[in-house]
């Protein structure tokens, strides 16, 4: 899904993924329940699972929680100079990224470095079935409005801050990041 192969409205076939996978069908029929649980895919009666549509109305559900769980992670997570040259990697490829698929790998590969040393496992796997979700917003948004290039400097920021040992800026300026779409969508 995250790779833009499979888009909202797209049916998953349970013998189509099990070939793909050399698997059985019944881990494939586990794994696509736990992601129902999750909402990233939904059941549909005679049919298999799907990824849902897109609904306008989900999107001050979602980004709020995303934004509280990063921002908390980012708490809970020391910033070194080997995470913050993760982190201007990780800018470089957001900023350098050719197409809104890049882009959005790009950015959703940011937000994963600065948490990725979070030792709160709860919290990183919510936010990751989140996301998840999100990336599909995120696509959407970007191929109708453009680039974004406010979260180039946001990112930026949020860096410098970390370099500077400020964590309560950066986490401010993280919440910042996540809300912005609320501005433009609503």
């Amino acid at each position: 899904m995250t790779e833009g192969t499979l888009g909202p409205g797209d049916f998953l076939s349970l013998a189509q993924l099990a070939r793909d996978l050399n698997v059985s069908v019944t881990p494939i029929r586990e794994a696509l329940t736990q992601l129902e649980q999750a909402q990233i895919v939904q059941s549909v009666p005679n049919r298999g699972f799907q990824i849902p549509e897109l609904e306008t109305s989900e999107i001050p559900q979602l980004y709020p929680i995303v934004a509280a769980l990063e921002c908390l992670a980012m708490e809970q997570t020391q910033y070194g100079t080997v995470l913050i040259y993760k982190l201007r990697e990780k800018q470089r490829l957001f900023s350098t990224a050719k197409t809104a698929l890049e882009r959005i790998q790009a950015d959703m590969s940011f937000h994963e470095t600065l948490t990725q040393y979070c030792e709160n496992d709860t919290v990183l796997h919510i936010l990751s079935d989140l996301k998840v979700r999100i990336f599909f917003y995120e696509l959407d948004f970007m191929q109708e409005y453009g680039f974004d290039t406010s979260s180039e400097a946001q990112h930026d920021q949020i860096i410098s801050h970390l370099e500077r040992h400020e964590i309560n800026k950066a986490i401010a300026l993280l919440k910042t990041n996540w809300l912005q779409i609320l501005n433009n969508t609503l």
